[in-house]
Parts: structure tokens; C-alpha cells; sequence
């Protein structure tokens, strides 16, 4: 199989919902009539592999030189002649099993194999096995895997590789990196298509060189690792950084060693995509010390933030997935020291340039990733957020109320889960578990009126009204009244017998009150929103 040449990218039309596999030159086909409009993948992780494939490869072949050619291709899609064009002198690259390139593996590889299951993130390790503590993720699910899904789970594991002990490198963005991809919004059907969401999240030449990375090299290797001899890096000195590696080898980080076993293919079932009756890869083999990749490197489709020494580091997924908080920092900021992606970092020219061609495409931005727990995965999140231009010169002032808003919804997010746990126990108890989904649902619930909150405050900017903290009065009493309901709902099981407080007022009528003293007092009102106090009608004083 080559990766080029043979369709293995599952993807679905927009007006015949029926999953076919493409080539990755076949994008465009039929886009005037019905169009290749979404991946269509079995599993998230690889959904997201085959699109962040489809733009490295669309980014590695044909570049466009400057905002002249984006805008052109963007409106004039190349035809799939034209893609398997520019494709062909890269093909050599991108074969499964070559005689002397395989993609994404190193060649000569003398080691232990291992099952093929191994190369899915979510495979119980040695370790576990050796205990036999793999209760939820099961052993032996997967014994067989096609090519496609083969090829796929290669990417995946090489792009979001984790920790995994001595010598195991983890991806070019750490273990379980956050991605962020630029997709339509929906709302104009010209530009709803497989080619504009890929194209979207392409740079022009001239902003590859904010990856950090060396856009002089012209060795192949530099761009595809497989392609020559592989960094090995077990001694000191040995990692790879922005100065070794062109900016494409950003999307073909290969921090693994390994290589496929073709001596034990068979023919049968895949056991990840239901594909009948197709060769079957089994196990692989691998060896530690692959390339790792140092600091200073940027990859295009992930935000970043600054360690105590300004050193720019690549932002994770953490327990609870993404909501409304991630939003001024990961999609809007156009900070220095937390650069949000590079793609994002252009969108806006982009955009500007399309409407000056008279093209109205809205945009949102889809964030996703694995949560690791070193080696562990412990959850895929994925989620989807709105984006809109803003002016310049107001950006920063509006991701600064956004944070304030964001900030807000936190602590009054953790004052209900709090006022929950104290109405359910007594004081003295020692009841623990794991009560985040309160948490979750004030934040689901407040998602909507928050970015409703944001437009208000942009009118006001733009119109240099200067009234926000009447946005920000509506916003507390507004994510009070959320926090109540939600206090109401899962505590009215309690009685008002159930247990009282030293004063004889009932646990669960203080449980509420402090609640309400909290979500309106100092710390929100003055120290997060600047606020004026509240005025007191009692003497007690905020907590």
C-alpha cells in the first residue's frame, strides 16, 4: 500500500452518507457537484490523524507561496489531477512496506516484536499485563489490523506518543499534545467541503518560520525522518531540535522506533474498522532511543505557554476536557508568552484577504486530544468553539474580560460542588469521591450566555462604551441563579432532618445560604471582576 496512491482515508459525501475510502489527491473530486465533506474514521484518534495527515501532506506538496495563492486556492480548488501532480515526487516516501522506505518506520530494525494492539494508545502496557490489572482496557481485543488502520494507528502513535519508560520518546509535542484545527462553520456550502477544512489549517511559505525550524534544508530526511538514517538518542547531545529538521517534519514527527512484521500477515477481519477479508497485520517490532525532540520547536496546530524560564512549552488536554475557560487563552489571545496556534495566529489575514474577494466563510475552531497520565490514557476529549473576528486593537482588552468572565464561572463552578458535598455530609464526615460533574454542568449550562456575554462586551469595545461591569453584574447573578438550580436539583433528596449546624439551622438551608454568600461575595464581586462590594445587610463576612 502506498499512503499517496491507494485510498485508505475513510470519508463521507454530503449528499450520499455512505463511507468510501479516498486518496488523498481525491479531495477535490466532484467538489462543484457533491463534495468529499467530512472524515468518516472508527475511532476519534484516528479521525484526527487523517485529517492532520491530509494537511501535512497538502502543507508538505504545495505551499502556497503568499496571501495571493491562499485566497485562489481557497476559491478555485486544484482539480485531483493536479494534486496527484504534486503529489508524485513524495510518493516514494509514503509506502506501507517499501524495499527500502517504509513509511514512518525505521528499516534493518532487529528487535522483539510486539503485538500489533501495542501501537494503540490505549494498550495496556508490559507492566499492566505482568500484574494482570488490565480490567477496562482489555488484552488481545486486537489481533488483527488492516492496512489503512495500520497505517492510521502509525501516525497516531507517533503524533501523540507518551511517556513509556527508559529510551520511550514521546511526540514532538510531548505525550498526548492538545490539537487545534480551523474548520467551516457550516453556514456557507461552497466552502463546507474536505478540501476548505483542510486548506483552512495551510500556511503560506513566509509563516512556516514561525515553527522556529530551518527552512533551508533540502534533505529529504530533514522533512521525513524514515527517510534516512534515524537520530538515535541515547547518548548526550543527540536531540533533535529546530535547527536539524525543516518545518514540514513538524507534521511527520517520528519520535518511535519501529517496524512492522510482515512475516506474519494473514488474511481475515481488522478488528478496529470491520474490514472483511483483508490482509491483517499482527505484530511490529520496536526498539527505545528514537529522535527526541528538544525544545524551541513549534508545531502549527498547537497552543503554547511560557515555563518560569519563558521557555515555550506545548499546552496538554487535563482531566475534564475543554469548556468556555479555554477559550481566551487557547483560540483569541495573541500573547508572546502563551502564543495561541500558528494557524490561528493568521487566520484573521486570511479571513480579511477572502472578504476582500467578496468569499464569506465563517470559521470555529475544533480542540482535541488525549489526556495522559504518563503513559496511561485516561480520556479522549474533543470539543467545538466558536470563532469570530476582532479587531486588533481591541483583542487583548476583550481576552481579558473573557478570562474575568471565564474566571467568575470557576469559582462559582467549585462553590456549588462544595455546597453540594456539605449538604450530602455531615462536617465530620470523611466521604470522598469524585463529584466533578457538578462542576461540568455549571459549565455546560453557562456556555451559551457566556459567549452571548462576549458579543456584548465586543459591541461595547467597538462602540468605546465603556460599561462593562454592568455585563459583569448580569454575569453574577446570572451564574448564581445557574449554581442554585443546580444546588436544588441534587439536593433535594436531603431532608431538613438529615443533620443541623451548631446554630440548630438545618445542613442542607446553610449549605444553600453560604452558597449564595459566596457566588455574590468579595472574591468574586471585587477580586476577580472589580466590582464594587456588595451592600451588607448582615455583619458576616465573606469566607
Amino acid at each position: 500500500m502506498n499512503l499517496l496512491n491507494d485510498a485508505w482515508i475513510p470519508v463521507i459525501r454530503r449528499g450520499t452518507p455512505k463511507r468510501v475510502l479516498i486518496r488523498p489527491y481525491e479531495i477535490t473530486e466532484g467538489i462543484d457537484v457533491d463534495p468529499f465533506c467530512s472524515i468518516d474514521a472508527k475511532r476519534p484518534d484516528f479521525k484526527s490523524s487523517y485529517l492532520q495527515f491530509l494537511i501535512g501532506i497538502i502543507q508538505t506538496v504545495m505551499t502556497p507561496q503568499d496571501e495571493v495563492e491562499w485566497v485562489r486556492l481557497f476559491c478555485k480548488p486544484p482539480s485531483k489531477e493536479q494534486l496527484f501532480h504534486s503529489m508524485q515526487k513524495d510518493q516514494r516516501y509514503f509506502d506501507l512496506i517499501g524495499d527500502e522506505i517504509s513509511f514512518m518506520q525505521e528499516p534493518n530494525l532487529n528487535a522483539g516484536r510486539k503485538p500489533i494492539a501495542n501501537l494503540l494508545i490505549e494498550s495496556p502496557g508490559e507492566n499492566t499485563l505482568e500484574q494482570n490489572t488490565d480490567h477496562f482496557v482489555k488484552r488481545d481485543r486486537v489481533k488483527g489490523m488492516c492496512e489503512a488502520c495500520t497505517a492510521a494507528s502509525l501516525y497516531t502513535l507517533n503524533a501523540n506518543a507518551p511517556a513509556g519508560g527508559a529510551g520511550i520518546r514521546t511526540s514532538l509535542r510531548g505525550g498526548g499534545p492538545l490539537t487545534v484545527a480551523i474548520i467551516p462553520d457550516g453556514y456557507n456550502a461552497a466552502y463546507d467541503t474536505l478540501w476548505h477544512l483542510v486548506w483552512l489549517n495551510v500556511l503560506i511559505s513566509k509563516d512556516l518560520e514561525r515553527t522556529n525550524c530551518t527552512l533551508s534544508l533540502q534533505d529529504s530526511a530533514a522533512k521525513f525522518p524514515w527517510a534516512g538514517d534515524i537520530r538515535i538518542s541515547k547518548e548526550k547531545g543527540t536531540e533533535t531540535t529546530a535547527k536539524h529538521i525543516h518545518p514540514f517534519q513538524t507534521y511527520w514527527g517520528m519520535p518511535r522506533r519501529t517496524k512492522l512484521s510482515t512475516s506474519e500477515v494473514t488474511q481475515g477481519t481488522c478488528d478496529v474498522c470491520g474490514t472483511e477479508n483483508t490482509m491483517l497485520y499482527q505484530s511490529y517490532e520496536s526498539l527505545p532511543y528514537g529522535i527526541n525532540y528538544g525544545e524551541g520547536i513549534i508545531h502549527p496546530l498547537s497552543p503554547y505557554y511560557s515555563d518560569k524560564d519563558g521557555l515555550k512549552l506545548p499546552v496538554h488536554p487535563q482531566p475534564g476536557g475543554f469548556t468556555y475557560r479555554h477559550w481566551p487563552l487557547y483560540i483569541m489571545t495573541n500573547s508572546s508568552t502563551n502564543p495561541r496556534p500558528i494557524t490561528l495566529q493568521v487566520i484573521d489575514k486570511r479571513l480579511n484577504d477572502l472578504k476582500k474577494m467578496k468569499v464569506v466563510c465563517g470559521i470555529r475552531v475544533k480542540v482535541l486530544g488525549y489526556d495522559m497520565d504518563n503513559m496511561k490514557a485516561r480520556c479522549w476529549y474533543e470539543s467545538t468553539m466558536p470563532y469570530w473576528l476582532i479587531p486588533e486593537e481591541n483583542r487583548e482588552e476583550l481576552v481579558e474580560f473573557a478570562n474575568r468572565l471565564a474566571e467568575t464561572a470557576n469559582a462559582v463552578a467549585k462553590n456549588t460542588s462544595n455546597a453540594v458535598k456539605e449538604s450530602w455530609f455531615d462536617p465530620n464526615s470523611k466521604a470522598r469521591g469524585d463529584l466533578s460533574y457538578l462542576e461540568n454542568e455549571i459549565w455546560s449550562s453557562t456556555e451559551s450566555e457566556y459567549y452571548r456575554q462576549i458579543h456584548v462586551l465586543e459591541e461595547m469595545l467597538c462602540q468605546e462604551n465603556n460599561t462593562h461591569q454592568s455585563v459583569f453584574e448580569e454575569w453574577v447573578w446570572y451564574l448564581n441563579r445557574i449554581s442554585l438550580q443546580t444546588f436544588d436539583t441534587y439536593a433535594e433528596q436531603v431532608s431538613l432532618d438529615s443533620g443541623k449546624t451548631k446554630s440548630g439551622v438545618p445542613r442542607v438551608v446553610q449549605a444553600r445560604n453560604d452558597l449564595i454568600w459566596n457566588n455574590t461575595g468579595k472574591k468574586v464581586r471585587e477580586k476577580i471582576l472589580g466590582l464594587p462590594a456588595r451592600e451588607m445587610n448582615s455583619k458576616k463576612e465573606d469566607r
